[in-house]
């Protein structure tokens, strides 16, 4: 008789349980129909549309693999220096073989409401090897117009030996510029996955570089430089150019996803140094290296005098 209480005890406790179970069950499957997937995709983008941020460029697509690539200065040929035979305009020195200081006698002007295709336009026929190089910001600061050197079709950031300034007076007229270049490319055999655009821009959320209301309005690829080697060459990391709001450009290291730290103003305020020193450095300085010395003195002091 005990025995048979037990056994019925039993089978009243595991039929408790049993209904426990199924209703832990269905109330599960009622929530998770009202849950989004729990993917990270879904979760950055609510994060983004959270912050009001959104993306109008046309991100790019395909398989993302390139490998690193190699660069040295290049110094300019008598063949390549020829160009300026038929510039009748300009006043042209080259210092150390890879650096062209060249003024023009008759200012050129810059239209105050240029855009990028126009400002390239400009220098086309007034630029040795202008093809190589690519209108990337008119730096108010300075006055300057920042011209990169591409590579493989692929703007070089940021970099002191592919570079292309033209200095503007307070007329916005062009009186002088400097240019070096990068010579031919090198890839390294090892093929590197890069970062998907989406990648790069949740890079720089994370970063708190991306605020409340921002756009996304363009993404492209570049390189910038990832190391210095002892024999003169640099290695050269694809980079995800993420530009916001049409006005602010952020780069993200396509390998290493890592944000490449990039001050325009600190940057150009570099060269103009270097090539105040370089310019003091030559052994016989011309009218024209001094008329470049005054006006970049003039520029330097300024940008100091107005942080």
């Amino acid at each position: 008789m005990q025995w048979k209480q037990i056994k019925t005890l039993f089978i009243l406790c595991f039929l408790i349980l049993d209904i426990y179970l199924l209703v832990m069950l269905t109330n599960k499957e009622d929530e998770s129909e009202f849950m989004l997937p729990e993917t990270p995709d879904a979760t950055f983008e609510q994060q983004l549309e959270s912050e009001d941020i959104t993306i109008s460029a046309d991100l790019p697509e395909g398989e993302f693999n390139q490998p690193y690539i190699t660069l040295s200065r290049q110094s300019f040929t008598e063949e390549e220096l020829a160009f300026f035979d038929d510039q009748d305009n300009q006043e042209m020195e080259v210092m150390h073989d890879n650096i062209i200081l060249s003024r023009f006698e008759d200012p050129v002007p810059i239209p105050k409401d240029a855009d990028s295709p126009s400002i390239q336009e400009i220098i086309t026929d007034r630029v040795l090897l202008s093809e190589n190089y690519t209108f990337d910001s008119w730096n108010k600061d300075m006055n300057v117009l920042v011209f990169f050197q591409k590579k493989n079709d692929r703007p070089i950031y940021y970099n002191q030996n592919g570079l292309l300034l033209v200095y503007l007076n307070d007329e916005n007229e062009m009186i002088f510029y400097t240019q070096t270049m990068l010579g031919d490319a090198s890839p390294r055999e090892e093929m590197k996955s890069l970062i998907e655009p989406m990648g790069a821009i949740q890079t720089l959320f994370d970063g708190n570089r991306l605020e409340n209301g921002d756009e996304i309005t363009d993404v492209n690829m570049g390189l910038h430089t990832r190391l210095p080697l002892e024999s003169g060459k640099q290695v050269f990391s694809p980079t995800w150019t993420v530009t916001v709001n049409d006005e602010e450009n952020f780069y993200v290291n396509a390998i290493e996803n890592q944000i490449v730290p990039s001050d325009e103003l600190t940057f150009i305020t570099g060269e103009v140094t270097h090539t105040i020193e370089t310019i003091q450095n030559l052994d016989d300085n011309s009218e024209m290296a001094d008329f470049v010395l005054r006006h970049l003195n003039q520029k330097l002091s300024s940008t100091q005098q107005s942080e």
